[in-house]
């Protein structure tokens, strides 16, 4: 029986690391061929509705951020272990590179407009924190509201930061990460299954022990994120923190 599970709402670094955990996990916990099969589904839904109600489509398991308010009220089985560790809330700033002084003060930043796509659970986090936010259009668009100063800046998790800024920034004279700050907030990833599979859900809570036991888990995590704590000098680096009320 293939496996649905819903990859979309979010950038490809985490989407590639999201697949090969989950595969591995069903690897693991394998007792036949047919029950590794994994429909990766990566389809968008800019629509906070529709992304709330994925699991009436079919969906067997996805990976969102712990305490998603689009979910809030609706079943579905949390697999309460954080999957990227802390890196997803260790938020990289990319800013205009002629803005640069405006960053000096670590408090200035929330005096400034932060950039997030349409549906994504980082807008109400930041507007819970004070900040003013523009939330406007998808993934793609966010460097083009950075560009033409919808914004001033927008931010996204150390985990895929900067495989973001390699493969979306075309002008990188323009478009900068800024280097001695940044922006620091709980921010679990987790997966989220379909109420109606509790035997998916035990599966993955015992694939992912499995892995971790094993060292598996540790291994996967080092090949995707391994050198990013270095290259980014999380631990070098100011930070705001800011408090998450949904988890």
């Amino acid at each position: 029986m293939t496996i649905h599970f819903w990859n979309g709402n979010k950038s490809k670094p985490r989407q590639d690391f999201e697949r090969s955990l989950l595969q591995k996990i069903l690897l693991t916990t394998s007792r036949s061929v047919d029950d590794t099969l994994l429909f990766d589904d990566c389809s968008d839904y800019p629509n906070a509705d529709d992304e709330g109600n994925i699991f009436q489509t079919g969906v067997d398991i996805l990976v969102t951020v712990k305490g998603n308010q689009k979910f809030s009220g609706k079943p579905f089985i949390e697999i309460n272990r954080s999957l990227t560790k802390a890196l997803l809330g260790q938020r990289i700033l990319f800013i205009r590179a002629d803005d640069q002084a405006r960053f000096r003060s670590i408090q200035s930043i929330k005096q400034l407009k932060v950039g997030i796509p349409e549906t994504w659970v980082d807008a109400e986090l930041f507007r819970h924190n004070g900040f003013n936010v523009v939330e406007k259009g998808n993934f793609d668009g966010l460097f083009t509201l950075l560009s033409d100063k919808s914004c001033d800046f927008v931010c996204f998790g150390a985990n895929e930061a900067l495989d973001i800024y390699q493969q979306r920034v075309d002008d990188k004279k323009s478009i900068i990460l800024l280097k001695d700050k940044m922006i620091l907030y709980p921010f679990p990833l987790v997966f989220y299954v379909n109420a109606n599979r509790p035997d998916l859900a035990k599966r993955v809570e015992h694939g992912l022990q499995v892995l971790e036991r094993t060292g598996e888990f540790e291994a996967l995590y080092q090949e995707y994120f391994g050198d990013i704590e270095n290259e980014l000098a999380l631990d070098k680096r100011e930070a705001l923190p800011l408090h998450n009320p949904f988890i």
